[in-house]
């Protein structure tokens, strides 16, 4: 799905911002009944969690231009991903991630976003049952986004659907008109949604060409993240093509449990997280689940942060101290100046077609 992941570095950034508001869980009429996969991520759920509202506030006040940047996307889109928007849903007809449609769901400025298309290169609109669907094409690509064709339509001022094709927004619109089937109850794609899941994921298949070992020998899986009642969880059903890949998939984990006790053993925080991870084999099938105090999980993840920031700005110290980058005058840069392409390096020497 490398057409969407400019969305999902904006969403990274934006969505967690703090805010109250009622959950957004997965709703499956959206997905059409052919779907092979699925991910839906549940921004309302994000901002009430204890965990995303403190790293939140912890990145804002040690990166203040966080903030400006939120600013300034809203400003771009008509729309603040922090406070506008309630969900997402990605789901693909095939294996291909490239061949995914995305659906957002949320407060937005139709016309501005409408306008930003016309804009693009090679655009044109065709009609789909009464919705226009807009292509273009994508010259230099966003963030890691290649270049490439690029659809998208209103299904209504709050609904917005994106797609490398046509044909795959025009099916997504048919299954959110009604007039195409959406994943029913016997589809492995089907089920309830734990409450507080802030990211769902379901496949009834597997890429073959998936990087995963563990998946290499799975048929599907089921996937939720989330946070409820004050308590973090995870939880995960992995369907392995036999019983011997179901016992590997939970040595596996109980391989990472080890690596984790050998090397936060002394750390009674970390060891009270690792306590609460399980794993079950039933047949073909390897469950795992993880639940800790959100405020423990904070805890943790706020002194790994801290941590890593100190040994960063030891490493910066020493590069400085020894001929590296100049950090006093990059101190205070916004990123994106930061990252500035040829900073630091001689340029390459002139090829013999320059001049």
């Amino acid at each position: 799905m490398r057409v969407f992941r400019p969305a999902l570095v904006a969403l990274s950034l934006l969505a967690f911002a703090p805010g109250n508001a009622p959950a957004a869980p997965l709703d499956l009429t959206v997905v059409p009944a052919d779907a092979r996969w699925l991910m839906h991520v549940d921004m309302e759920a994000a901002r009430g969690s204890v965990v995303l509202q403190k790293a939140w506030d912890k990145a804002t006040a040690m990166h203040p231009h966080l903030e400006q940047m939120a600013a300034m996307a809203a400003g771009m889109i008509g729309t603040d991903p922090r406070k506008d928007l309630r969900d997402v849903t990605f789901f693909g007809t095939s294996l291909d991630k490239t061949e995914g449609v995305m659906v957002i769901r949320g407060r937005m400025n139709r016309a501005m976003l409408e306008k930003m298309a016309e804009r693009a290169p090679d655009h044109e609109t065709m009609q789909h049952r009464g919705h226009v669907v807009h292509r273009w094409t994508q010259k230099l690509g966003l963030v890691f986004s290649p270049p490439g064709p690029a659809s998208a339509a209103m299904f209504k001022d709050d609904v917005l659907v994106i797609a490398r094709s046509e044909a795959a927004v025009q099916g997504a619109l048919d299954t959110l008109d009604g007039t195409a089937a959406a994943v029913g109850d016997k589809s492995p794609l089907a089920g309830r949604v734990r409450p507080g899941s802030i990211m769902v994921a379901r496949a009834a298949a597997i890429d073959p060409k998936t990087r995963c070992p563990v998946l290499r020998s799975a048929d599907g899986f089921r996937v939720a993240i989330g946070e409820a009642a004050g308590k973090s969880f995870y939880r995960a059903k992995l369907d392995m093509n036999s019983a011997a890949a179901a016992g590997d998939a939970r040595s596996v984990v109980a391989g990472m449990e080890s690596l984790a006790r050998l090397r936060w053993g002394d750390d009674a925080a970390v060891m009270r997280l690792v306590a609460g991870l399980e794993t079950a084999v039933e047949g073909d099938t390897c469950m795992i689940s993880w639940d800790a105090p959100a405020a423990e999980v904070w805890e943790v993840v706020d002194k790994a942060a801290t941590e890593w920031m100190k040994k960063r700005a030891e490493r910066r110290r020493w590069r400085g101290r020894y001929g590296g980058r100049d950090d006093k005058e990059r101190a205070g840069k916004c990123p994106l100046e930061r990252m500035s392409p040829g900073e630091g390096r001689e340029p390459a020497p002139l090829r013999d077609d320059e001049f």
